[in-house]
């Protein structure tokens, strides 16, 4: 039998939450006994509410388990991407991982390193005199096609890495934002998001998740053989009847053709009416709209500390019934 706690929180919340989690158990148990034991073993009698915290002068980190039994996300930060090129640039990123937590684990580890080495790369076959060796890089000295060629082909690195690495069938999604001195770069694989907004709480810019029932995706899989479906009555939209997101790092037990490691770029530009990034997995998202968090930040950003606004966000979204872990960055600009 559930423990209360989770019978409690899928009763208040049960039409989304409880069939979003329980994609796994239906391809292994066929009673409502199997189901209710595992889903013992993947969520707590009681919400997690210890929160991993970091800041510093511009930024802020928040994370918190909440009712999942095990913390599947991974985050990592340079504020400065490096100490010679790059060292103008800073680098965010989220990792939300699913079915374990190695993909996403090597993930962090790892991306930061393949995306410095495929820039650099990049700018030692620059065929102009724009770029002087060591000295800091901007955006309007690059080829910004050859930029964004190179982040995508990052990802696809990284991810044929990681099939070497990974030591569970886990997969994830990404987050990751790249800030320069003259533009901001919002990354993204999956359904984690990254927003950028105005002081007066205006949304400026945003990724867009890749998920099963986005028109674009739906045809891409269709056309990579892949296939669309509701496993049973009143789940979401999965991706060969397990993802509920169409593009990830890992899951190398799926065709990787159907889900693959392709990222989508947002630029911005980092002028005066971009104040804010903010960087967060689903586990935000599932219950607070863009302009939600937007709204939030705003809301007490001249009487809180960034540490305390990130801190008091998951909280919100724990009041809000969210049933994920859950992890953000707020970057002020």
């Amino acid at each position: 039998m559930l423990h209360a706690g989770i019978e409690a929180l899928f009763g208040r919340n049960r039409d989304h939450h409880r069939k979003r989690h329980l994609f796994r158990l239906r391809r292994h148990h066929h009673s409502h006994k199997d189901e209710a034991d595992e889903l013992a073993n993947l969520f707590s009698s009681k919400p997690h509410t210890d929160k991993d915290i970091l800041y510093g002068d511009n930024f802020a980190f928040a994370a918190m388990q909440g009712w999942r039994a095990s913390m599947e996300d991974r985050h990592k930060h340079l504020l400065n991407f490096d100490n010679r090129s790059w060292k103008l640039w800073s680098y965010f990123a989220i990792f939300d991982g699913h079915n374990g937590v190695d993909t996403a684990k090597k993930a962090a580890d790892h991306l930061d390193i393949h995306l410095l080495e495929a820039m650099n790369e990049m700018l030692s076959h620059q065929d102009d005199s724009t770029v002087t060796n060591g000295e800091p890089v901007r955006s309007s000295q690059l080829d910004l096609s050859k930029l964004r060629a190179a982040i995508k082909q990052t990802y696809f690195e990284l991810d044929k890495n990681l099939k070497n690495m990974i030591k569970d069938d886990s997969g994830c999604v990404c987050i990751t934002c790249l800030i320069g001195p003259e533009q901001i770069y919002l990354i993204n694989i999956g359904d984690s998001r990254a927003i950028i907004f105005s002081n007066e709480g205006h949304i400026l810019a945003h990724t867009e998740d890749h998920k099963p029932d986005d028109p674009a995706e739906q045809e891409r899989i269709h056309e990579a053989g892949g296939k669309i479906s509701k496993p049973c009555p009143g789940d979401v939209l999965r991706v060969e009847n397990q993802l509920a997101m169409t593009r990830v790092l890992g899951d190398f037990t799926m065709d990787k053709h159907i889900v693959p490691p392709m990222a989508d770029i947002v630029e911005y530009p980092r002028n005066s009416s971009a104040a804010f990034v903010v960087l967060a997995c689903d586990g935000i998202w599932d219950v607070m709209t863009n302009t939600d968090v937007a709204s939030f930040v705003i809301e007490r950003v001249t009487t809180n500390k960034l540490e305390d606004i990130a801190a008091q966000l998951l909280d919100e979204c724990l009041r809000r019934q969210s049933t994920d872990n859950m992890s953000v960055y707020i970057v002020k600009l």
